[in-house]
């Protein structure tokens, strides 16, 4: 089998992996859990719905005032002329771009605010998860929810990476090449 003499030949991991097996202790965090219960998650979920709320307000503000112009300038009906209809087209759809290119950026703004919420807190996780870990002694800690999985803080004395890419690419190396 060449996958696993490969493997056998990269050896360090691999025979650490065998004396340490029987001291595998794996654990897991769930996030809903997370969510629901701590604090500081709690607390940030309340200030990006509030963030988000507002830009909503002002968009909806800065669309109704748009609207105005639109319908009190349909009042005028007859007495507007070729000009200044053209005129008025040229700001509204000028004005409703402008709306547009704010949105796409109060949007972007909060997605990148969101994401950086959730790396802090991941980071805290993963620190509290680093130190806790430090007197109990688990070899892997995963997590579990009803949307994603993620692996929190693993032992490095498990990670066969390096040997399984070494053989994957061995394997490769040696596999002709399709012209």
């Amino acid at each position: 089998d060449v996958c696993s003499s490969d493997l056998k030949k990269s050896g360090s991991n691999a025979a650490n992996i065998q004396s340490v097996s029987g001291n595998l202790k794996i654990a897991y965090v769930d996030l809903d859990s997370i969510q629901e219960n701590y604090q500081y998650y709690k607390e940030k979920m309340i200030e990006f719905d509030k963030k988000k709320e507002d830009a909503d307000r002002q968009l909806n503000s800065a669309f109704q005032k748009i609207e105005e112009e639109r319908i009190n300038f349909a009042k005028k009906g007859q007495a507007i002329t070729q000009a200044e209809y053209e005129n008025f087209q040229r700001a509204y759809q000028s004005k409703m771009q402008n709306l547009e290119e704010q949105k796409r950026n109060m949007e972007n703004s909060i997605g990148t605010d969101a994401g950086k919420m959730l790396e802090e807190l991941k980071n805290k996780i993963n620190a509290f998860l680093a130190d806790y870990n430090k007197e109990k002694g688990y070899s892997y800690i995963f997590s579990t929810s009803n949307t994603m999985n993620v692996l929190f803080y693993k032992d490095s004395a498990y990670n066969i990476t390096n040997e399984v890419v070494e053989g994957l690419n061995r394997a490769y190396n040696k596999t002709p090449q399709k012209k």
